[in-house]
């Protein structure tokens, strides 16, 4: 599948949520900002916590309200309350204001059910695993570029919290211009249940479906103990590196993830196959986490970003091919849970971390990725039997 190949609103799509990648860029400076402010971990665990509270029951009735109204106004929605939040980031100056921007950039999480309800109605069923590996080179080729300069270009010339604030502020005009683009430039999508031409609701059972979501809740819960809370203290406490070292962790992975435009043409597996390898890598990841070594955590990201591009569009793919008509309920009610339990995680890791020890944050997260991988095999089995003629 070739890029000038894509259908014109794929391509236009596909070029501004770029900016969601860029827009990650808050995601990883607000707990470093929060060591730099002195806030203890688990203090700031305690603040991302609290803010998931209202977002869990939000989630399932937002997801289950966008599949009869615009998903575009969902989208609107999320992008400018990450706009907010940003915003309120470059001004914060104590705990409070801290909170409250915590509490809308995580905001936008409640209407992630909208991203894979409008995913699924623009995308070209028989394509859709190489739509979102273009996807994913879009958001992780303007990362790349974004934190070099960054790293290399900008921090070296600013405070440590100076330069984290003018991050804030650029991410807030991105995402004001972004939260616009859904209402007047991008496709309008009628409603959550729209469908593309061509795409088949699956006749399988729901506990086959129910497979792979719970397979993403697992996943998400490994991602989110092992968090940029956590890897934003420990490059600068553990390793003694400075406020940017976060960014060039991150810029590691998206550049790893980005350089896949170059050799995932050439793979040709089955999207169940490329699924397993994926999560197999990130599961390695973590286990390499484990080794005490600056140089080695660094390495491992990209081992990490391999596994990403071959396991997240491939675990899509599946995903929106053995979904019910009614993906947006059953996706807001898991992204419900998934909230739910970032009220605890945020604490617990933090807990672990400063009590115990990061190593555990780390092997936590290996046992997470990889009961991932067993309880998702019903939705691998199902996809192979029925979907062997899928190319990628």
């Amino acid at each position: 599948m070739r890029w000038k190949d894509l259908d014109r609103d794929v391509r236009k799509y596909l070029l501004f949520i770029s900016i969601s990648g860029f827009s990650f860029s808050s995601i990883i400076a607000a707990p470093t900002l929060g060591k730099l402010m002195n806030i203890s971990m688990e203090s700031l665990g305690w603040l991302f916590s609290i803010s998931y509270i209202v977002q869990a029951i939000l989630a399932y009735v937002f997801g289950k309200r966008f599949e009869r109204i615009s998903v575009n106004y969902g989208l609107f929605f999320a992008r400018t309350s990450f706009a907010v939040g940003s915003l309120i980031f470059a001004a914060s100056k104590g705990l409070w204001s801290f909170a409250i921007a915590q509490m809308f950039l995580s905001f936008t999480d409640i209407f992630y059910p909208c991203q894979v309800m409008y995913e699924r109605a623009i995308f070209t069923p028989k394509y859709r695993e190489s739509i979102y590996s273009f996807e994913f080179f879009m958001t992780e080729f303007l990362k790349t570029v974004s934190y070099f300069v960054f790293v290399f270009l900008l921090s070296p010339f600013m405070s440590g919290q100076g330069f984290l604030r003018v991050v804030f502020f650029m991410v807030f005009c991105m995402n004001v211009f972004y939260a616009f683009s859904y209402l007047k430039i991008l496709p309008r999508i009628g409603n959550g249940m729209q469908v593309p031409e061509g795409h088949v609701v699956a006749s399988t059972n729901l506990s086959t479906f129910l497979s792979i979501m719970f397979h993403q809740y697992l996943c998400n819960t490994a991602f989110n103990f092992a968090s940029f809370l956590v890897i934003s203290y420990y490059l600068i406490d553990y390793f003694k590196l400075g406020g940017s070292s976060p960014f060039l962790f991150e810029m590691i992975f998206s550049a790893a993830v980005a350089s896949s435009i170059f050799w995932k043409k050439f793979i040709k597996s089955h999207p169940s196959v490329n699924f397993a390898i994926g999560i197999m890598l990130i599961v390695l990841s973590f286990v390499l986490w484990l080794i005490p070594n600056v140089y080695v955590f660094f390495a491992s990201h990209v081992i990490m970003g391999i596994g990403f591009i071959l396991w997240f569009p491939a675990r899509e793919t599946i995903k929106v091919h053995i979904a019910p008509r009614e993906l947006g309920r059953w996706e807001g009610f898991f992204q419900g849970l998934n909230i739910f339990s970032r009220i605890f995680i945020p604490v617990i890791s933090a807990y672990v971390a400063t009590r115990i020890g990061y190593h555990w944050v780390f092997v936590v997260s290996a046992i997470l990725a990889t009961s991932s991988l067993v309880v998702s095999m019903p939705a691998l089995i199902w996809m192979k039997r029925n979907y062997s003629s899928v190319k990628v």
